[in-house]
């Protein structure tokens, strides 16, 4: 019995170690939360990145998430968090490898990047990636997902033919004579 506890014991501490060893050059994600989304609705996703002192770490994260109810207007924005000297320097953020993030401001300070103009996204799984370098030992982003409905054109058209339809009526509306006094 004595032997089986300390094999458990070993093997935990064995899991341990690595994952701290893992945890040296790997961001810990977190995952776009709520991962789905039916309009309107809004969600948030980052990553804390870890490295290892005098050297910089690559960051290449990907953030994933599921589309109800849909088509949307899609808006985002991603921000570094400044830690002391720490510092991340993002390269490219692309929603589903076809949008592409702008930066809309830069260092010294906290980087920002935003989807701009949003964008229309259909149902199903999409994919926010995050590409840049962490300078020194630990940094952090954070970054937010909006979702809005957008009408169908058939909606578009009815209201077009809505107010058509009333602009006819005040044109032929009569307009009340006046009495005249000769």
């Amino acid at each position: 019995m004595r032997k089986t506890v300390l094999a458990a014991l070993a093997a935990g501490a064995l899991a341990l170690t690595a994952g701290a060893t893992s945890a040296n050059a790997a961001s810990a994600v977190t995952a776009v939360t709520p991962a789905s989304l039916a309009p309107p609705a809004s969600a948030i996703f980052g990553a804390t990145v870890t490295g290892t002192a005098g050297t910089d770490t690559a960051i290449n994260d990907s953030f994933t998430f599921n589309l109800v109810n849909g088509p949307a207007l899609a808006d985002s924005q991603v921000s570094s968090i400044l830690l002391g000297v720490n510092d991340i320097d993002f390269t490219s953020i692309t929603l589903d490898s076809v949008y592409s993030y702008t930066q809309t401001s830069f260092d010294p300070g906290t980087e920002t990047w935003a989807l701009m103009p949003g964008v229309v996204l259909n149902d199903g799984l999409h994919t926010i990636q995050v590409v840049g370098t962490l300078h020194g030992v630990t940094g952090s982003y954070s970054g937010t997902l909006n979702v809005a409905a957008v009408p169908e054109p058939a909606t578009w058209a009815m209201m077009l033919l809505g107010f058509g339809a009333m602009g006819v009526v005040f044109r032929r509306r009569r307009q009340p004579v006046l009495a005249q006094i000769a």
